[in-house]
């Protein structure tokens, strides 16, 4: 079956913004790839960062809904409200690391998800901070009432570091194959959350500096 216009041109942009980042991706290169004219997309998209916002909503409210729905979980299992920093960090990531699959397009998204996490431009800045603020908040909150000792500003810090972890676990899965000489499967997700949600809860949780 044909895909409509519209979802044409965001598999196109997803795959061009993921490769070349906000500013290196333009509409005419988005429309050539997804056979149409410049004119012809922007009937649907006025702009450039309207196909990068609807690219970045169509997967990031995934990744947010999914955050919400494991962090609901958590608490609804804990309703003391303290749940334990393991379960968090694990929500927190899986949520990202192990998206559904759709239409065999997973490595796309993700790689789309890791690009915008890193790209400099201040476009992708804005969009990211729409999409994923609301719910860094809600996981800041529930890993400082898991850690109360911990100083805000040293748990900013960390929570700063985790989110370069799991973003570079996607962003460079090639490295890891190649410093472990192909004993590590990059692309085993499960294998990469059993092994970064205890490197992170440490981390976390390390008694904090002078």
């Amino acid at each position: 079956m044909r895909l409509r216009i519209p979802q044409r041109i965001l598999d196109v942009a997803e795959e061009m913004f993921g490769r070349f980042g906000y500013g290196g991706a333009t509409t005419r290169a988005i429309a050539r790839r997804a056979r149409l004219n410049v004119g012809q997309l922007h009937y649907y998209f006025d702009s450039k960062r309207a196909i990068f916002e609807a690219v970045v909503a169509r997967h990031g409210h995934e990744v947010t809904d999914r955050r919400r729905h494991l962090l609901g979980d958590a608490e609804a299992r804990h309703p003391s409200g303290f749940v334990p920093l393991e379960m968090l960090v694990d929500a927190l990531v899986r949520s990202l690391l192990l998206p559904e699959v759709r239409q065999g397009g997973r490595r796309v998204s993700m790689q789309m998800h890791a690009r915008l996490f890193t790209d400099p431009d201040e476009t992708a800045s804005v969009v990211r901070a729409d999409i994923y603020d609301e719910t860094n908040a809600l996981y800041v909150a529930a890993i400082q009432r898991a850690l109360p000792k911990l100083p805000a500003e040293v748990l900013y810090w960390r929570y700063y570091f985790m989110m370069g972890a799991y973003v570079w676990t996607l962003l460079q899965p090639g490295r890891l194959e190649a410093i472990s000489q192909g004993r590590c499967d990059p692309t085993d997700m499960e294998a990469a959350i059993r092994e970064i949600v205890p490197f992170l809860c440490a981390g976390l949780a390390a008694p904090a500096g002078r």
